[in-house]
């Protein structure tokens, strides 16, 4: 006041007059009121005492009291505030949703100027912490699992969707104080598809085989040898005998367990486009059409499914086979998965996700005697 810096006593010193230095101040809200000349005593004048605030006032002197200068206090009665300071939450400057990992990075400076110390954070588990320092950004990371550290996994239908929050202390954190929380998430594409581009080229009484892997990485439907699944064809032109059983395998690279793969509709056709030509069901809704023909040996259980069909001329005609698959995927936390017609007690399967098709063809007939 007057150009001179001076101090206000505490009498009727009270949190409402507080509250209006904070603000004042643009250190958001008081949390106490100390009287007593709390952080020791000041010098110069005591310009107010008896200070009485409604709590409203833009300032410490709109408040009533007796007038500048108007005390019968000392020093050693100087009223004090403490402020709750209201951080702005930090920024992100990266967040990578890997296949394995959840990594999100934080910047150094942006940390600390907002007062906070860049190695304090952790995720939901305390115990999940920072885990390197590249280029003035902390690292941290997080297996892409439900319950990793935390991780929460939820589906909508077309993605998975795992998240978790990133919990950073204030610096010279010496007292309770609430962290500030950084929440996150990273979404997955549900749906994957494959194809198997290799010919079949059946005729009577030779050998054959065929092995391969689609398209994409995620997922893929292999021709097996033997029924123990064990030993693919290798890539190539394969020939196989009228007659003969077809071991089919289909796999998905998903690395959380939560999920198992689903055999939805397997079909033959003359066409390599699913869609293209008339189609002669091999399995449809999760299960064999013929028992006879058609054997589904894994289905709903794991991220492998298996099955098992006769290998016959389609309409007497020896032309081009394809074969296509339509998976699912399913969550086994919320529903079981294996269909009904492959145990004898029902399990629901609604949970399931569809996947795109899966093709495995063409199979060329071949009429040529031995």
């Amino acid at each position: 006041h007057d150009g001179q810096w001076g101090t206000v006593c505490d009498d009727g010193w009270d949190l409402r007059d507080a509250n209006v230095v904070c603000r004042q101040l643009g250190c958001g809200t008081a949390r106490s009121a100390p009287s007593n000349a709390a952080f020791g005593p000041g010098s110069g004048p005591i310009w107010l005492d008896d200070v009485s605030c409604f709590g409203h006032e833009s300032s410490i002197t709109d408040c009533r009291h007796p007038g500048f200068g108007v005390h019968n206090c000392a020093h050693f009665e100087d009223a004090s505030v403490i402020c709750e300071f209201q951080r702005p939450p930090p920024q992100p400057s990266q967040l990578i949703c890997g296949r394995d990992k959840l990594q999100v990075g934080l910047d150094l400076d942006s940390l600390t100027s907002s007062g906070l110390s860049p190695f304090s954070g952790n995720m939901a588990a305390r115990n999940c912490s920072w885990v390197r320092v590249s280029d003035g950004v902390v690292w941290f990371e997080v297996e892409a699992a439900a319950g990793a550290c935390g991780n929460t996994l939820r589906t909508n239908g077309t993605h998975a969707i795992y998240s978790n929050s990133l919990f950073i202390y204030p610096m010279n954190n010496t007292s309770f104080d609430l962290p500030v929380s950084l929440p996150f998430s990273c979404a997955y594409p549900l749906d994957t598809d494959t194809s198997l581009n290799v010919a079949i080229r059946p005729f009577l009484a030779l050998d054959g085989g065929i092995s391969s892997s689609g398209a994409k990485a995620s997922a893929s439907m292999f021709l097996f040898r033997n029924s123990n699944y064990t030993e693919p064809y290798s890539w190539g032109l394969v020939t196989l005998p009228v007659g003969s059983p077809l071991y089919v395998g289909v796999s998905v690279e998903e690395r959380d367990p939560s999920f198992a793969v689903v055999l939805e509709d397997c079909y033959a056709t003359h066409s390599s486009n699913p869609d293209g030509s008339t189609q002669y069901p091999l399995i449809q809704n999760k299960c064999p059409t013929d028992r006879q023909q058609v054997s589904v040996v894994e289905s709903g259980s794991s991220l492998r499914a298996r099955f098992t069909a006769l290998f016959f001329l389609l309409q007497n005609e020896y032309r081009e086979v394809y074969l296509h698959c339509s998976l699912s995927l399913c969550d086994q936390r919320s529903s079981s998965c294996v269909p009904p017609c492959t145990r004898r007690s029902y399990r629901s399967v609604s949970n399931s996700e569809p996947l795109s098709a899966l093709t495995i063809g063409p199979i060329i007939w071949d009429k040529s005697p031995e």
